[in-house]
């Protein structure tokens, strides 16, 4: 667990335990070890990855629920020792086994209605319809529109899809962007997402 950090996020009630880990894996790369309760009404959200990483995380959540009557407190520990990490591996390992019993229970394919069959070619013609719209870009393209007729060069649509380490990326390409290197490497997505709209809005 060399140069691994540990952030603890404490709120009331599971809803503002579940929004403040949405905005910290949002905002950098860390992993959810887990959503513990200490007892009836208190939770805690427990992150872990790089030192950096946890604290931009943290950040972010606390941003997100600071003002909500449910935060209570948070605390990121640096450089977290293999002994203490023990104490989490456990529950880390319960949670990855649920996710995978929660993934195989969306793949349930769900039957069609009678009524809705249709006409074998009219299926044909509609699926190939549905292909020749889908365009053979990669990820990160896709979110640049070529800037015709006055269409913006980014789409925030597209730029939500994105993860914070491909904002980035785009980030450090614009010259026009309000943010310097060192706030990009640091900044959260919504931050890179709302600087890079500001440089569609000036052009």
């Amino acid at each position: 667990m060399t140069k691994r950090a540990l952030g603890l996020i404490e709120v009331k009630g599971y809803l503002g335990a579940v929004v403040a880990a949405d905005a910290a894996v949002k905002a950098a790369n860390v992993s959810l070890l887990n959503i513990e309760t200490v007892k009836a009404g208190l939770n805690t959200v427990q992150l872990v990855g790089d030192v950096s990483a946890v604290k931009a995380a943290v950040d972010a959540a606390v941003d997100a629920v600071h003002d909500k009557p449910y935060y209570l407190a948070s605390h990121v520990i640096p450089r977290l020792d293999d002994q203490t990490y023990i104490l989490f591996k456990a529950k880390r390992n319960e949670a990855k086994e649920v996710e995978v019993v929660e993934e195989e229970n969306t793949l349930v394919e769900i039957p069609q209605p009678l009524d809705d069959v249709r006409p074998p070619q009219e299926t044909v013609e509609l699926t190939e319809t549905a292909i020749l719209e889908i365009p053979p870009v990669v990820e990160e393209e896709a979110v640049i529109v070529q800037e015709e007729r006055g269409v913006p060069k980014f789409s925030r649509e597209e730029l939500e899809k994105l993860k914070v380490v491909k904002l980035r990326s785009i980030a450090y390409r614009e010259k026009d962007i309000d943010l310097s290197k060192k706030e990009i490497k640091f900044a959260n997505k919504h931050l890179l997402i709302e600087a890079l709209m500001k440089i569609t809005r000036k052009e």
